[in-house]
């Protein structure tokens, strides 16, 4: 005869303080594992946190939330100048979402954030808070996306993409717009292809 497997009660506390606790507490909520239940309650200094589950699924959990808030607190770090680091591998685990890291930094620049990329690559150094960039990363893969099977070309893209969401209208009225003053046109298959270098025709139409 098979021995149920008895529920457990576990606690866990993170040191923290202020609005990282926030921070953390959200991130936690988003991407822990599931456990039976689970409780975190925010503290001046720490974050508290209740598991109530199986045994193997607790331990799954706490060791996943113990690499997400290092992999959290290693990703966003601010410079002396009051610039953040912002590794884009944090931003694709936090949003679940690939996106194109020289468009979201061009977009930035845009909307008025300094914004460059790393020496490798892999940050962006930004005076935009993260979730900024979470929110405009989702809206770059949303629409590419949307976008993929019309427009050809990967600098195509992104003059679309990008046009798209500093404007705020829909990737539709761009092509109008962007045929209408010479960057786009149709190719014989009647896929969207760019003929300027991408970042000259943003300018320029995002001028008129």
């Amino acid at each position: 005869m098979k021995v149920p497997v008895p529920l457990i009660k576990r606690f866990f506390q993170i040191s923290c303080k202020g609005e990282e606790c926030l921070k953390l507490a959200e991130l936690i909520r988003e991407k822990a594992p599931a456990v039976e239940y689970m409780d975190i309650e925010i503290r001046e200094d720490a974050l508290r946190i209740t598991m109530y589950g199986y045994k193997t699924d607790i331990k799954n959990a706490w060791e996943y939330i113990r690499r997400l808030v290092s992999s959290y607190r290693s990703s966003i770090i601010t410079t002396r100048h009051g610039l953040r680091r912002i590794k884009i591998e944090y931003l694709v685990e936090k949003t679940s979402r690939t996106f194109p890291p020289i468009l979201l930094v061009e977009i930035l620049k845009y909307k008025g954030y300094k914004a460059i990329l790393s020496d490798y690559k892999d940050e962006i150094i930004t005076d935009a808070e993260p979730k900024v960039l979470e929110e405009l990363a989702v809206k770059i893969f949303d629409v590419i996306n949307k976008i993929r099977f019309d427009v050809r070309g990967t600098v195509a893209k992104y003059y679309v993409a990008a046009t798209s969401i500093i404007l705020g209208v829909e990737p539709e009225q761009v092509i109008e717009k962007g045929i209408l003053y010479g960057h786009l046109y149709r190719d014989e298959d009647g896929k969207i292809r760019i003929k300027k270098e991408w970042r000259q025709a943003l300018a320029e139409l995002l001028r008129q």
